[in-house]
């Protein structure tokens, strides 16, 4: 099988999100590709089958477990179909995940993703108190809000954009969250950006993830809502950092949409080898 490395949320090498892709005739066990993910020990390896002409059924794995939802690592498998070729990129392209069928669109270099928007729900009593913990011990003390949980991660708003970019991870402490974490604030009124934020999900496996395109289904109506605006820019603030233009489309509570817009790059293509001795 072939493998691709791709750096997503960015038009060039070493920056943005990387994820591993892999083009399948039949799936392999989910021991096998569980396997494969960790050895890749990448944030994301996706593995897509393809069902019939721009429509492939695509699966994700962090190096510990299968996921719901995984933004960037759609991107780069649509950028990997292109590249090889495997698709119209005049028509849509759909993909049959967990989360339902995801619809992409690819505008010159622009790879355009339809997601469902994520709604908030409270946060356990737990949880709070361990995030108490977690602000408590920021040097200096951060002033917080828990806007809630979405989808699996917990939404916690910083006063402002320093405060995101000198936050530093516990990771003993976010582990025993039963959800991952996202912290987030308004962007420098100078920045060309609306908003910005970070992702933390060491009980996945993953400490801090570059740059979280399912993240932003969850902060999207957020922002949207707070700055009155439909299309957003933000940015994530890892070490690797990338961007991402957004676009908040509203409807009924299961019908809102979240439009996200990135360039991916390929970095690096090979073979797995010996995977027939596995047992």
């Amino acid at each position: 099988m072939e493998i691709y490395i791709i750096d997503a949320f960015t038009k060039y090498p070493f920056q943005g999100n990387p994820a591993a892709t892999v083009l399948v005739e039949e799936f392999k066990s989910d021991r096998l590709m569980q396997k494969i993910a960790g050895e890749m020990n990448l944030s994301e390896t996706a593995f897509a089958k393809k069902i019939s002409p721009n429509y492939y059924h695509l699966r994700w794995f962090t190096p510990t477990q299968e996921v719901n939802l995984c933004g960037h690592a759609t991107l780069a498998m649509a950028h990997y179909l292109k590249v090889i070729n495997a698709v119209d990129i005049s028509s849509i392209l759909k993909f049959k995940t967990r989360s339902g069928d995801l619809s992409i669109r690819f505008a010159e270099d622009l790879i355009v993703m339809d997601f469902p928007a994520a709604y908030y729900i409270d946060c356990s009593e737990r949880s709070l108190t361990i995030l108490k913990s977690i602000f408590a011990n920021t040097t200096p003390q951060a002033n917080y809000q828990v806007l809630g949980i979405a989808e699996e991660n917990i939404i916690v708003l910083l006063e402002n954009e320093a405060k995101v970019l000198e936050f530093v991870p516990d990771f003993a402490r976010i582990r025993e969250l039963e959800n991952r974490l996202i912290i987030t604030a308004i962007a420098n009124p100078e920045s060309p950006y609306d908003f910005v934020s970070r992702f933390f999900a060491p009980n996945v496996g993953i400490n801090e993830d570059p740059v979280t395109g399912s993240a932003h289904c969850a902060l999207t109506p957020y922002w949207s809502k707070q700055l009155q605006k439909t299309e957003l820019k933000a940015k994530q603030l890892s070490k690797r950092t990338g961007e991402l233009a957004l676009k908040y489309v509203a409807g009924d509570r299961l019908e809102s949409r979240i439009e996200i817009k990135g360039y991916a790059v390929t970095v690096m293509k090979g073979r797995l080898e010996n995977i027939d001795r596995f047992n």
